[in-house]
């Protein structure tokens, strides 16, 4: 009986001097950055990564797509050659960001791609079968992708995610290609 005794104050003093350790998924790289890149400019990385500021109707337009689910940068960097642009973006599923390249061609989505996923679930967005209902899509005059992305039951937040970066590279793409 005394050692049961000495076991229940072991284990209740243990758990008041112990820290509490607060639980954080691992980051999961799917794919490297560079070698994303290299992938979709055959086999080269563009010689200059070129920036985009986020002012004026571009802004509004981000806004309006991030609708209050991550804060707006100031400037975006992206690859370019002729009319095909990738972008890396990051946006925030339910915690934790997901990090995603997406290349447009002419106004359309030839790829997108999870990079870095750093929540506990919904890792499923990664999944080709997901990922290839954006091939094709382009972006409405109201902002909309053209394409219906279906949902993937318990991963509702991390779709979300994928849909706004799916529009903001559409609108990215279309900014920096409209003086063209």
């Amino acid at each position: 009986m005394k050692f049961i005794g000495f076991i229940a104050a072991f284990l209740m003093i243990g758990t008041i001097i112990l820290p509490a350790q607060t639980y954080k998924p691992a980051e999961r790289v799917y794919v490297k950055t560079s070698d994303y890149v290299k992938g979709h400019f055959n086999g080269e990385t563009p010689k200059k990564k070129a920036t985009i500021w986020v002012i004026g109707d571009l802004r509004d337009d981000i806004n309006e797509v991030l609708n209050g689910a991550d804060s707006t940068p100031v400037r975006y960097r992206y690859w370019r050659k002729d009319n095909k642009t990738l972008w890396m973006l990051n946006s925030v599923a339910r915690n934790m960001s997901i990090t995603a390249g997406v290349v447009v061609e002419d106004g359309k989505i030839v790829d997108i791609t999870v990079m870095t996923y750093r929540e506990s679930r919904g890792h499923e967005v990664q999944s080709r079968h997901h990922r290839v209902q954006y091939v094709g899509a382009s972006i409405t005059s109201d902002n909309n992708l053209t394409n219906s992305i279906d949902g993937i039951s318990g991963s509702t937040l991390s779709v979300n995610s994928m849909k706004r970066m799916a529009r903001m590279a559409l609108l990215l793409h279309n900014d920096v290609t409209s003086d063209d």
